[in-house]
């Protein structure tokens, strides 16, 4: 049995390489398209393009060439290898151009932490229904929304489940963290803020920064670091669980904080033309998950103008006051429940295995 599993970012790669490793375990052969962490996990990579992500309407327009001589290479590896599965983690931008090859070739698709339909962009799930034989959302508001539009869904817990360790925050700890994005696009954006933002505080009080690396980008993207920021990746989240306070892209990482109950002021800068556009077609009134989820803002967002060093500044002092750091940190840790199923991976690996042998009448 062979799988096709296609990821772009870096906490894609992250999360398929772990569904990656199970379908090995399960004996499975798994080829992808993805980075270093799926590679590391043993499937055969058919492209890396780890590199190549980014974020936006316009941003990934660079890319076009690539990725339209990259669809050339998945097709003929769809004819000559006849996957028996396919399965899609999130990247909808490439992705969604690969659900109606696959499913032309009569491959089974599916499709893990699936577009946010909710947040922008609904029609989406026009193609969705008509390519994918079964989703597997990471939220389970996603699975309802999915189920109530026709959709084959199964929410299988969050991969997040059984990577993160326990809370264990501390509003003492001298630590300030920087978590400037995973794509070099956000890293041109943030990092000079960021480092602004370090220059003034580190004046202010007796503070220690950390910055946490993209394992994706080179370490020399980050030389405009101060000397009293010390620049680090962190696979077990040991130095991430001891921040007192963080600066963060909005995306997975602001997740992974507000699991570990560390206040975190999100930020995020973009083109003028992807924020124009995001503008009138995002119907959410945050953009971090956790203030999402929470249904109201318990944490502060900055975003485009708005995120300039001193009005950071300003927000960071407000929240380094100790009643408010524990009392953010406190209510984010009320969201921590939604990580209590735990096994996505196997839940996903099993659902596929049955579905595939209801529709084929066995898996050899």
């Amino acid at each position: 049995m062979r799988v096709f599993i296609s990821a772009g970012d870096f906490s894609g790669d992250v999360f398929a390489s772990r569904l990656a490793k199970t379908f090995i375990g399960s004996g499975w052969d798994v080829s992808s398209v993805g980075g270093a962490a799926l590679r590391e996990a043993g499937a055969d990579i058919i492209e890396d393009v780890s590199g190549r992500n980014a974020i936006g309407f316009i941003e990934p327009v660079r890319n076009i060439f690539f990725f339209r001589r990259l669809l050339g290479r998945i097709k003929e590896f769809c004819k000559r290898d006849r996957p028996d599965a396919a399965v899609m983690v999130d990247f909808w931008g490439f992705n969604s151009q690969l659900l109606p090859l696959f499913s032309a070739a009569g491959t089974p698709v599916f499709y893990y932490i699936c577009p946010q339909i909710w947040a922008s962009r609904f029609g989406r799930i026009k193609k969705i229904k008509k390519y994918v034989s079964k989703v597997f959302p990471v939220f389970p508001f996603e699975e309802k929304i999915y189920l109530e539009n026709g959709v084959s869904a199964l929410f299988p817990g969050h991969p997040l489940a059984q990577m993160l360790p326990p809370p264990a925050y501390n509003p003492e700890s001298p630590y300030i963290g920087l978590l400037p994005g995973s794509r070099k696009s956000e890293l041109d954006r943030h990092l000079p803020v960021m480092v602004k933002v370090v220059n003034l505080l580190g004046s202010e009080g007796n503070f220690r920064f950390k910055c946490f690396k993209a394992p994706s980008l080179p370490k020399a993207l980050y030389a405009s670091l101060p000397n009293n920021c010390e620049l680090l990746e962190d696979k077990d989240y040991s130095h991430r669980q001891n921040l007192r306070l963080a600066i963060s892209s909005s995306g997975t990482a602001s997740f992974e904080n507000a699991m570990l109950g560390i206040p975190t002021l999100i930020m995020y800068k973009t083109s003028f033309v992807s924020y124009f556009i995001a503008k009138q077609i995002v119907k959410t009134r945050f953009i971090g998950m956790p203030n999402i989820l929470a249904g109201k803002s318990v944490t502060p967002e900055l975003i485009q103008s708005a995120a300039a060093p001193f009005r950071i500044l300003r927000e960071v002092r407000g929240m380094l006051k100790k009643d408010n750091l524990l009392g953010i940190s406190a209510e984010l840790l009320q969201l921590r429940p939604l990580l209590d199923k735990k096994n996505a991976e196997e839940n996903i690996v099993g659902e596929i295995e049955k579905l595939l042998a209801v529709r084929g009448g066995g898996i050899s």
